[in-house]
């Protein structure tokens, strides 16, 4: 067995028919102990492991979550939950946190056993890798705080001059190990990993050194690789480079919806054209024209491109020096949707259905409106404008983004097509219409109040000079 370990993968390989038989009937316990010592099985297991069949693993995986389903006190634990641990990493953790749930931290307990054999890489033999894909940053950090609450700081042994290390040294080693992955793991679940071990009264200590890490991971993460010779071209013959992130599409994508509101105020707005299409896939093409004429060789513009579920996205940028992709969905305000259906579209149309991709997961909502439409909100059962509901939609996609971890960029975008101002005439007012006929029939009046006002008026003054001699008599008297 122990030739075969160290012979060529070719040779090996002839070998493991024969092997994978010897160790079934060892686990059927057909040969006697003697004959299958610990040591040889795992000769035996460490021979199939290098095996690249995935079903040899699988059934391995199988083997390994079944002898320690009953815990991990048994000697046979030590052989196959190192096991587990590689090949169904979520199982190897939930298996470790079961075993050593009753177990008091010591300085050489059992505990100290388990992270010796399992996570010290400088162990003869080597540990679990850590960096494997399957060993998410939760799982990770699982690990790191049981580690931490096992293997106390305050029990680690100081050594002066040389020595012989033992496995409360090779556990202080893992502790180490764990911790480390946790603060260099990347993306949105390495930072969260990351928060959540800095709020833990367990890594007091290490509180302002997570922080400082989290910050500093983030920052380069944000930056992206560093422009090729093409893409410094680029820049320099267009102004901007191709975006080549996820951040960088979704950035292109908010600053060429932003240009189009820049459109609908200019002197060759389209805003009137705009406001009388009623139907979306008329709109769909406007929209996306538009886009085409600002993609300035940063991206390509799909209509109505089919994903791998074959369902059709209304608009799709593709930019042109990578695989990044963002995805606008439309829709015209005037439709029959509540707050409510444009809510969920956020989440159930554009998000699962548009964004499931790697290489596609920056998307927008853009809302349409040609009148004075307004909406209630699902909740609160307020009236809202468009600029209340963007502003509820926006809402919705930053907790979708909270919830995934930041790992999507998602927003809303209203595009206003109402008439922005009135014209002079309106804001005036129009002129009265004079009708001719009415208009003569009152000169007319007026000439004949005019005449018979003439006519009264020396009756009127013989009348006050008769009252005047009347009085002035009765007084000479």
């Amino acid at each position: 067995m122990q030739d075969i370990r160290y012979a060529s993968p070719a040779i090996a390989k002839t070998f493991i028919p024969r092997i994978k038989t010897w160790l079934d009937d060892v686990l059927k316990g057909r040969p006697d102990k003697d004959a299958a010592p610990a040591e040889r099985v795992s000769q035996a297991i460490e021979i199939l492991m290098r095996s690249d069949d995935p079903a040899t693993r699988a059934a391995l995986a199988e083997t390994a979550l079944k002898e320690t389903a009953n815990g991990i006190n048994s000697p046979a634990a030590a052989v196959w939950l190192p096991i587990l641990m590689q090949l169904n990493p979520e199982a190897g953790v939930a298996a470790l946190e079961t075993g050593l749930a009753d177990i008091e931290p010591s300085v050489r307990g059992p505990a100290v056993g388990w992270f010796s054999l399992l996570f010290d890489q400088d162990r003869r033999g080597g540990g679990v890798n850590l960096q494997a894909p399957e060993f998410t940053p939760d799982l990770l950090l699982r690990l790191a705080k049981l580690a931490h609450r096992h293997v106390r700081l305050v029990d680690d042994l100081r050594h002066e001059g040389a020595y012989s290390p033992d496995d409360r040294d090779h556990a202080q080693r893992a502790r180490g190990a764990l911790l480390n992955a946790v603060l260099t793991a990347p993306g949105a679940a390495g930072w969260k990993a990351k928060l959540e071990l800095a709020s833990d009264p367990q890594f007091e200590d290490l509180k302002d050194r997570a922080l400082a890490l989290a910050r500093e991971r983030a920052a380069e993460e944000a930056e992206g690789p560093a422009f090729t010779e093409a893409e410094v071209v680029a820049l320099d013959t267009y102004g901007e480079a191709p975006p080549t992130t996820r951040d960088a599409m979704f950035a292109i994508m908010r600053d060429r919806l932003e240009d189009i509101d820049d459109l609908l105020l200019q002197d060759v707005s389209p805003r009137e054209a705009w406001a009388n299409i009623t139907k979306e896939h008329l709109m769909r093409r406007e929209l996306a024209r538009e886009l085409r004429n600002h993609a300035n060789h940063m991206y390509t513009v799909d209509q109505e491109a089919a994903t791998a579920d074959e369902k059709e996205t209304d608009i799709r940028l593709r930019a042109t020096r990578s695989q990044q992709q963002a995805t606008i969905e439309l829709k015209i305000g005037e439709k029959r949707r509540s707050a409510a259906d444009l809510r969920k579209a956020l989440k159930d149309q554009l998000l699962k259905k548009y964004m499931a991709a790697d290489d596609c997961r920056a998307g927008c909502l853009v809302v349409t409106v040609r009148s004075d439409k307004t909406w209630t909100h699902p909740e609160t059962r307020k009236r809202l404008d468009l600029s209340g509901l963007i502003a509820m939609l926006d809402e919705e996609a930053r907790r979708l983004t909270t919830e995934l971890g930041g790992s999507i960029r998602l927003m809303a975008k209203g595009l206003d097509l109402r008439p922005r101002l009135q014209t002079e005439r309106a804001t005036v007012g129009k002129p009265k219409k004079r009708n001719p006929k009415k208009s003569i029939s009152k000169a007319r009046g007026a000439r004949k109040k005019k005449a018979v006002t003439k006519r009264r008026k020396p009756q009127k003054q013989k009348r006050q000079r008769r009252a005047t001699k009347k009085s002035g008599a009765k007084r000479s008297r």
